[in-house]
């Protein structure tokens, strides 16, 4: 992996940094090296995992590739699989990426929701019930041979909301 990355990352940070400082950057056809080059990492470190149980001397294989790629073999395998591929689902690809960031926009604001409401003051928090007001039990729902109408039990009454009752009627 040193061969992809060593000398890709050390020229990419150098363009970057020329770029930032005023001084002579990168031609664009370096630039453009440096970039079909980290596509095809990217695409290479994607189809790794699912390739390693299948090739038989993976190893031997994937030192192979990168020697080939790095030798130019990079800008045909962009040419010829990547480009054409990212070409014909570039709606899909973008519907997707679109779906992702939705997502993780849904879930950052509910992480803020939640967070916020766990670090605050529960004595602050209005919730819009008066603390004096006792909420019914619920009533459960028992069921019933078939045909016959179904049977509620009788809510039962806690002692509290018994009190309540007493208070507000005196």
């Amino acid at each position: 992996m040193a061969l992809m990355m060593l000398e890709p990352v050390y020229q990419t940070y150098k363009g970057l940094e020329a770029t930032e400082t005023g001084g002579e950057g990168l031609d664009p056809a370096e630039w453009r090296r440096l970039l079909v080059h980290w596509i095809v990492y990217g695409a290479f470190r994607a189809v790794e995992s699912l390739a390693r149980p299948w090739v038989p001397f993976y190893n031997v294989v994937k030192i192979g590739a990168i020697v080939w790629m790095r030798a130019g073999g990079s800008e045909m395998v962009y040419q010829t699989i990547i480009r054409p591929f990212l070409a014909e689902n570039e709606p899909a690809i973008d519907e997707w990426i679109d779906q992702i960031n939705r997502t993780r926009d849904t879930v950052m604001a509910a992480t803020s929701v939640l967070s916020a409401a766990v670090t605050a003051d529960p004595d602050a928090v209005d919730d819009g019930v008066p603390e004096d007001t006792v909420l019914p039990d619920p009533v459960l729902v028992t069921s019933a041979p078939v045909g016959s109408a179904p049977v509620s039990p009788a809510p039962a009454v806690s002692p509290e909301a018994e009190e309540v009752k007493k208070r507000k009627n005196k």
